[in-house]
């Protein structure tokens, strides 16, 4: 599903300077749209939105759980056509600490059940209110200049065209690119050097499939299995960036003969065609320091990221995109009074996400000598002590 042209998404209202924006939003996946949302369903402000590109079909980020539909719901998105365009969730099953897999049911946990995302569609999905509340997205816009001021002076190619925007107040929405975090020098801490590799899979029309994800530890890392809408399945290697390379895992048939190695991924390898797309990510977690009270924030991946293993990155992103939102708006009308607040929430809850990360990944004690685990086990400990 692609994402409706910047013509059809919102736009300067008849008087209205289309150069002059309230809020600037840097990149609008998850967390820029939920940004843009909250801003133009709650308050007057003028919002515009820039993203570098169209939207690619094969994005991580695929399984959600029930308590995502809070946040939903606060963004005006209704259940259930949300629900009408991805694949029910019914459980999470995973070979952690041991060789047999264990089945955690979305049935007995009071909330329902979770979705697999076509995450095209969500993203689309998402701008597509943005756009429908009068935010104006500008994508493809390849980012020129960032200049601060008064106002933030913002030099973008949009198509054929050169455009300068202007705007009080800017939101670093462009994912693990961090172009103001970067820009502004803020301090980043990253805990490690984590990469994910994927492949997407087409299913056969008669191949049965488990709506839940699959989990499973190896010596080197761990894989992730989630079947997708449109009969789609999307298999991912995590693992470290030097074990990557030493296992040669970009090659696609070493990638094949290692997943073919696991016991339960192996299983259903077997049953799947060569891979649609093959794409490798960096997934490393970090968090950056945020300004108190500058004229800039930051959510989503931007601000703080985390491993896949915890589940938190479409809930980060909508939740920080929410709060983000709600600081700069207390900026533009107040002059500040939110931004310390966000800023020590983030670095609260990524702590608190550390201490987690290591108790789960002490769980798996099979590989003792193995580099992959021995890290996850002593960072967290760095981490913990700093």
């Amino acid at each position: 599903m692609a994402a409706p042209a910047a013509a059809d998404m919102g736009g300067p209202r008849a008087g209205e300077d289309d150069t002059q924006f309230d809020v600037l939003i840097l990149g609008a996946g998850p967390a820029g749209a939920a940004a843009a949302i909250t801003l133009r369903r709650f308050t007057g402000l003028r919002v515009a939105l820039v993203e570098r590109r169209q939207f690619d079909p094969f994005r991580p980020g695929e399984t959600v759980s029930p308590a995502l539909f809070a946040l939903t719901d606060y963004l005006g998105i209704e259940r259930a056509g949300f629900e009408q365009r991805h694949l029910q969730s019914y459980a999470h099953a995973a070979a952690w600490g041991g060789a047999d897999l264990v089945v955690r049911d979305f049935l007995f946990n009071g909330q329902g059940s979770g979705l697999h995302l076509d995450r095209m569609a969500f993203d689309s999905m998402l701008l597509e209110q943005a756009g429908q509340l009068g935010a104006v997205v500008l994508q493809p816009a390849e980012l020129l200049a960032l200049t601060p001021g008064t106002r933030w002076t913002v030099a973008l190619r949009h198509g054929e065209r050169r455009r300068e925007l202007s705007a009080a107040y800017v939101i670093d929405c462009s994912g693990r690119n961090s172009v103001m975090v970067r820009q502004q020098r803020c301090p980043v801490l990253q805990t490690d050097r984590m990469v994910g590799v994927y492949a997407y899979y087409q299913a056969a029309q008669d191949q049965e499939r488990e709506q839940r994800t699959l989990v499973e530890t190896t010596e080197n890392g761990w894989f992730y299995l989630a079947p997708l809408p449109g009969r789609r399945t999307a298999l991912a290697f995590m693992t470290d960036a030097d074990t990557l390379r030493t296992l040669d895992l970009l090659d696609p048939g070493q990638w094949h003969r290692h997943a073919l190695a696991s016991r339960h991924i192996g299983a259903l390898v077997r049953q799947l065609p060569a891979p649609q797309a093959f794409r490798q990510y960096p997934i490393h977690s970090r968090v950056a320091r945020l300004p108190a009270n500058a004229a800039w924030t930051a959510a989503g991946d931007a601000a703080a990221s985390f491993d896949p293993v915890s589940s938190l990155g479409i809930g980060h992103a909508l939740s920080s995109g929410i709060h983000a939102a709600r600081v700069a708006h207390a900026h533009v009308e107040r002059g500040g009074g939110l931004g310390e607040g966000y800023r020590q929430a983030l670095l609260d809850h990524f702590q608190s996400y550390v201490t987690t990360r290591r108790d789960l990944y002490a769980n798996e004690q099979r590989w003792p000598g193995s580099g992959f685990w021995q890290r996850r086990l002593s960072e967290g400990r760095e981490r913990a002590a700093a």
